[in-house]
């Protein structure tokens, strides 16, 4: 009985100085940003990563639509005048929209990572990129994970590297768990030598991605042509539509106009070289294919439409 009351005794102050803690743990905040400069799910990406590496910084979620940005975050750690720093970093601007208000902290609570013992090496590490499409929404750029996961492929401590369907998430698989730490830092490289940024996930955010990569498609440096293909149909169909929207051209035409379109699209996405992303494909493709379904007039209309961009305009299927 007395060890007993000789145990409780001395485990008392370390269980009031813990119940004291408790709520400076949990405790987190969230602000709404409005920022300027994004055209893309890309931009949208790249800030997301930029502010997921800031120490306190717990959540952030995009809405490329609204312009805006929501932060959930440790206030003793973080401010938000860092956070628009770390967006003008990467080349946009930010204001707060709305004052930073207390709410439950997502997922996990902070008292539960805080107590968390550390993991075993992981054989499959997940990263967030900014591998999107400008043209298609949800859709990854082939042409521009190619490069980085052959380079990938070429480092000996990586078994595969895969990107998900949508270009946000990148799979590295390695050979020996033990190099997980060693690897993740040149996979940062690997993006940072093509000036862009990534975010190794972890907690719920990995265990989604776990999840998504033991169910769903990912694709290698070998099979990310098919988001390439993906990519030039759409943007093939959405340029004759628009043009057409004016020539009135017979569904025959189109169709077959369209089809030619995708084929020389996708041929160039998918070309054996390891430059940039092909970001306006059409400039050298799009007169000499045209020009077997249409006459001069018809190919300057198809060429205003061009010009417009490959993205979606207000009121386009994104």
């Amino acid at each position: 009985m007395n060890l007993r009351r000789s145990a409780v005794k001395k485990l008392f102050p370390f269980l009031v100085a813990f119940t004291l803690s408790w709520p400076a743990l949990a405790a987190s905040k969230t602000v709404t940003f409005a920022v300027k400069g994004w055209t893309c799910g890309s931009c949208a990406a790249a800030t997301r990563i930029a502010l997921k590496k800031l120490d306190g910084v717990e959540d952030v979620k995009t809405d490329v639509e609204n312009a805006e940005a929501v932060v959930t975050y440790d206030e003793a750690k973080v401010a938000p005048e860092k956070m628009i720093q770390a967006i003008e970093k990467v080349g946009y601007k930010a204001t707060v929209k709305a004052a930073p208000a207390r709410s439950a902290s997502p997922g996990r609570s902070q008292l539960d990572i805080a107590l968390d013992p550390p993991g075993s090496p992981e054989r499959v590490s997940f990263f967030e990129v900014p591998l999107e499409c400008g043209a298609a929404e949800g859709l990854g750029c082939g042409s521009a994970s190619k490069p980085i996961l052959r380079s990938l492929g070429r480092d000996a401590r990586i078994a595969e590297a895969k990107i998900n369907y949508s270009g946000t998430v990148l799979a590295v698989v390695w050979k020996d768990p033990d190099q997980a730490r060693s690897g993740a830092s040149a996979v940062a490289a690997a993006f940072k030598e093509r000036d862009l940024e990534t975010a190794l996930l972890r907690g719920a955010a990995r265990d989604k991605a776990l999840k998504d990569f033991e169910s769903a498609r990912w694709y290698g440096a070998y099979d990310v042509d098919r988001l390439s293909a993906r990519e030039a149909q759409v943007i093939a169909t959405r340029v004759v539509n628009r043009a057409n929207a004016r020539l009135g051209l017979p569904a025959e035409r189109v169709a077959a106009l369209t089809h030619d379109l995708s084929v020389a699209i996708a041929r160039r996405l998918t070309r054996e070289t390891e430059e940039e992303c092909a970001r306006d494909p059409l400039e050298v493709e799009l007169t000499k294919i045209a020009r077997k379904h249409l006459n001069e007039q018809q190919l300057a209309e198809l060429r205003k439409a061009a010009e417009q961009g490959a993205g979606a305009l207000p009121g386009e299927a994104k």
